[in-house]
């Protein structure tokens, strides 16, 4: 009788680790997901403040230059906005993958593309804000050209895939840019982003009827330029496919 319950002591000891095996893989298993849980938290929260951080920053950047009394108060707040800037890259280069389309909107069926995004803007402030604001598009090549014919001739001997334009240039104005791109063989083709500060419902009119495939008003919001430029390059993609 004895020897039987020690077989039995023996075979419940033996369920009984298996069972703890078990419970510890389904642990380690659960400890695993929450990880990686946390830790999409953590990229996400991070992309999210570092878009939000450049709107604040590239705006401050815009009000010091135009300030004529040159505050002080617009270099504290740039200088503070960077240094916060460079603590989230340094916490997403710690904690976070690299991302693939910084998982917003559309992915490029070709990774491995590199887009060519002209950008044609008379101030310097406004094409470094949208440098910053596409940063994270390691896809993206972007060309910036200070006034309207520099802009068309960029754009007949790059042929971008995209072109952000301004209005408001010294030369020539950005409708005139928009139809020579138009009515240019080369150049017809390629999707135009207006980024003005024009809100007249006429103007928009015009330019979407010119050939624009959007327009934002500045300030615009950055989250629905990401997502515009996304998708005219996906669009690129495809007819490229």
């Amino acid at each position: 009788m004895s020897e039987a319950l020690h077989v039995r002591d023996l075979e419940n000891a033996h369920r009984e680790i298996e069972q703890l095996r078990k419970e510890l893989r389904q642990a380690i298993a659960t400890a695993a997901t929450t990880r990686e849980e946390a830790q999409q938290k953590i990229c996400e929260f991070a992309r999210e403040f570092r878009i939000s951080l450049t709107t604040v920053i590239g705006f401050s950047d815009i009000l010091s230059a135009n300030d004529k009394s040159h505050s002080p108060e617009w270099s504290q707040i740039a200088i503070a906005g960077h240094e916060l800037v460079e603590l989230i890259e340094k916490l997403e280069r710690s904690v976070c993958l690299p991302p693939a389309s910084n998982g917003q909107a559309l992915t490029d069926p070709s990774p491995t593309s590199v887009y060519t995004v002209l950008h044609i803007e008379d101030n310097e402030t406004n094409f470094h804000l949208a440098e910053r604001i596409l940063k994270d598009r390691a896809n993206i090549e972007l060309l910036w050209a200070g006034t309207g014919a520099q802009g068309l001739e960029l754009a007949i001997n790059r042929l971008p895939a995209l072109i952000l334009l301004d209005l408001n240039l010294p030369d020539i104005h950005g409708s005139d840019v928009l139809v020579q791109l138009r009515n240019t063989p080369a150049t017809q083709k390629i999707p135009v982003i207006v980024l003005s500060s024009d809100a007249s419902p006429t103007r928009i009119e015009r330019m979407l009827k010119a050939g624009a495939r959007d327009y934002l008003i500045k300030p615009f919001d950055i989250k629905r330029l990401l997502f515009l430029v996304d998708e005219a390059l996906y669009s690129r993609s495809q007819i490229a496919a």
